[in-house]
């Protein structure tokens, strides 16, 4: 047995009106049809729900019944309502990461115009560490992830490429063994400090063992401006996108080693069988037009 939601709604307008004239004049509909709806609900659940009457009367059972009506009606004009606000941007929220290199010279025009567009949508934008990024959206801390494609990518990712990139590694010139650097460079990198923004754990990424093999110590340093700020006291060495090397004076390729160059994609990424929201849908759609995709 199964209450039709037609027989919830007409049952409801009953009550609420007073009557069964009433109720009719409400629903657009003949005075019969409400009385034979009510009636062959009560049929259906073998009870009487209304006392007839100048004014029709709840039984128990009518009283019950009304109180399930109310909450179906209810939840499905909450449901209704929060699918218009999903539909507008009221109710969507964008959970993004972007490297610190993508941000410095994308972030700013794609969210004001995303944020134009999408006053109503929550935004939660982190800037982070490549790397983990990848980690992050995997795990649903973030829903999109921007910035450098892993050599690795999880095969259950989509991925929309933008542009391509170089990363490098360099020293500026203010390092006391530019020189020595320049002449010897895989000698002078196993007495110097790699700073990084993220090296992930060499169990998960084995590669990276070599790299720290390589060099003396490691330092973690997320922020890219304060990475150049070390970088140009000398305190040690970094990779660089081709970008940023670009618009930074002083620096000097470390060529001649297998580590020297990383040549990767730049693009957008996300889980491939998970439903995107609909603020990531709008704020893909504007990437895909700012880079012609």
């Amino acid at each position: 047995m199964q209450i039709e939601r037609h027989e919830i709604r007409v049952f409801s307008a009953v009550v609420e009106e007073g009557g069964f004239s009433r109720a009719a004049d409400r629903l657009n509909v003949s005075q019969s049809a409400v009385s034979q709806a009510v009636a062959n609900l009560e049929h259906k659940l073998d009870t009487v729900l209304i006392v007839r009457g100048s004014k029709p009367e709840l039984t128990e059972a009518g009283k019950r019944l009304f109180s399930f009506t109310r909450t179906v009606i209810n939840e499905e004009l909450n449901a209704l309502e929060d699918i218009d606000q999903i539909r507008q941007g009221t109710l969507s929220t964008l959970s993004l990461a972007m490297n610190s290199m993508f941000n410095r010279f994308f972030g700013r025009e794609l969210l004001l115009e995303f944020c134009e567009r999408n006053p109503l949508t929550r935004l939660k934008l982190d800037v982070a560490p490549s790397r983990e990024i990848v980690y992050g959206v995997d795990e649903d801390r973030w829903e999109l992830g921007i910035g450098p494609f892993q050599s690795r990518m999880p095969g259950h990712f989509t991925q929309l490429p933008f542009f391509k990139e170089d990363r490098v590694l360099v020293v500026h010139e203010q390092h006391p063994r530019l020189e020595a650097f320049l002449a010897n460079p895989e000698s002078e990198l196993a007495q110097t400090t790699l700073l990084t923004s993220y090296l992930d754990d060499a169990t998960k990424r084995p590669g990276n063992a070599r790299i720290r093999n390589l060099v003396a110590s490691v330092w973690e340093i997320s922020h890219l401006d304060l990475r150049l700020a070390l970088l140009e006291a000398g305190m040690g060495v970094t990779y660089l996108s081709d970008r940023v090397m670009r618009e930074t004076k002083g620096l000097h390729p470390i060529e001649g080693l297998e580590i020297s160059t990383m040549k990767r994609d730049v693009g957008l990424y996300f889980k491939k069988h998970k439903a995107l929201s609909e603020g990531a849908k709008r704020f893909v759609a504007i990437c895909q037009a700012r880079f012609d995709l």
